[in-house]
């Protein structure tokens, strides 16, 4: 077989590698490998092959074919524990990663005996398309990348539970999928189709903490007295730091940081190393100070210095703990605050875009609130540019819009040209949604 047939049937086959994952060029694969991590380890329902096939691709973009190869033996293992159905689907997708990863490494022939496997197990690409386990495999991979994600999840849920209706798993995933897309795209409608799915998977797996987390996140406003069960049990009985870490959002969010506080705490004795709990202890640290009254805002101030710069010795490259640090140090001594973000911009080349963007938005808060608008507007300007759809990306441009209403004129409309002419630049994968 040639190089370009081989390409071509690759291109055909049902697996990470041909999904469109919509990874490249905005999305931080170490974050989101932490994360997978995590899930795998944490999740009890039927999902972990997928996941692990997915590990292994985000291994392979980063040139990891080692540690790839290795997150596919482990989904094998998995696999042969499952019911001989999902399987066989499981293999298909296995191989056909296989079959990639050593078609990258330029070990042809290796990857066309993976190939010949699929061919064995199943004749043509559109026949495994329509396989439930791999639309399934597919949806969990979508939501493991990111929440915009849902959507298109939603759709390979849908599509497994059309040939299979009294599938479980299917039916959690699906749940899953429409509480994301509730959550990102803010669907009113969505709301009910997802509680219904969520209470039909919690009822049928009682372990399934992240599925009522989601559930407590859509009854937060309807059902309050059952929300605050919901997180309550997820605390008391889940070690899932992600489940923690959005238990203690939700205490944050009505105003009880001391809670959140003490949930990070739990979480972080389990999972020391899981970096997006102490960028929400941070965060926690800085709610408590902003409500504090003027008599202990001074000593919650000094005690947030200590816990964030101990952190920071173990965990030096936390860029978001360092950033919140600095806007600590800002309220006593704004020079120790700058120093913190020339120190980061010095070493720029090593941060991710999304850190980089944050810099740029607490450098310009600091330079708005020193009331040195043009030096606050390049920043804003500068973290705006960067073609990452984040929420950093959406305060800057609400601070550009702050400082357009205070230029007015000309200096005004050169803002909102300059915002109209990044967006007009932009690449495909942002949508209308994200520029709103």
């Amino acid at each position: 077989m040639s190089k370009k047939e081989l390409k071509e049937k690759l291109d055909a086959l049902q697996c990470h590698f041909t999904w469109r994952l919509s990874i490249a060029g905005h999305i931080e694969v170490s974050h989101v490998l932490q994360k997978l991590a995590v899930e795998i380890k944490y999740t009890p329902h039927q999902n972990q092959a997928p996941l692990l096939g997915l590990q292994a691709y985000l291994y392979q973009l980063e040139g990891q074919s080692r540690a790839a190869l290795q997150s596919l033996k482990d989904a094998e293992e998995y696999e042969r524990q499952d019911k001989q159905q999902a399987s066989v689907a499981g293999s298909l997708v296995i191989y056909g990663n296989y079959a990639w990863i050593h078609y990258l490494q330029a070990s042809y022939q290796e990857a066309e005996s993976y190939l010949q496997q699929v061919e064995q197990l199943c004749t043509t690409p559109l026949d495994a398309q329509l396989i439930p386990y791999i639309q399934a495999q597919k949806g969990w991979s979508l939501l493991a990348i990111r929440a915009r994600n849902g959507e298109r999840a939603r759709e390979c849920f849908e599509v497994a539970l059309m040939l299979e209706p009294e599938n479980r798993n299917f039916h959690a995933g699906l749940g899953m999928a429409l509480y994301s897309c509730w959550n990102y795209f803010w669907y009113p409608d969505i709301a009910e189709e997802a509680r219904i799915q969520l209470e039909k998977a919690v009822l049928e797996n009682p372990n399934n903490y992240r599925a009522k987390m989601c559930l407590a996140m859509l009854l937060e406003q309807v059902n309050t007295e059952r929300s605050i069960s919901l997180i309550e049990e997820n605390v008391e009985k889940s070690s899932d730091p992600d489940v923690l870490k959005a238990s203690a959002s939700f205490w944050l969010k009505r105003k009880a940081t001391e809670k959140a506080i003490k949930i990070l705490q739990q979480a972080l004795e389990q999972n020391p190393g899981y970096h997006l709990l102490y960028q929400a202890l941070a965060k926690c640290y800085k709610k408590q100070w902003l409500n504090a009254n003027n008599r202990d805002k001074n000593n919650i101030l000094e005690a947030a210095i200590k816990d964030l710069n101990q952190i920071l010795q173990e965990h030096p490259d936390l860029v978001f703990v360092k950033l919140q640090l600095a806007e600590f140090y800002g309220a006593r001594d704004p020079a120790q605050e700058e120093k913190i973000y020339r120190e980061l911009q010095e070493r720029k080349e090593t941060l991710s875009l999304k850190s980089l963007q944050a810099l740029n938005l607490y450098w310009g808060n600091f330079f708005y609130k020193k009331s040195s608008l043009d030096e606050a507007k390049a920043k804003f300007m500068d973290g705006y540019r960067i073609p990452v759809a984040t929420a950093m990306r959406r305060k800057c441009a609400q601070k550009l819009i702050q400082l357009a209403q205070c230029y007015q004129g000309e200096a005004a409309a050169a803002i909102y040209r300059f915002m109209e002419d990044t967006d007009r630049h932009l690449p495909a994968e942002f949508s209308a949604a994200e520029l709103e």
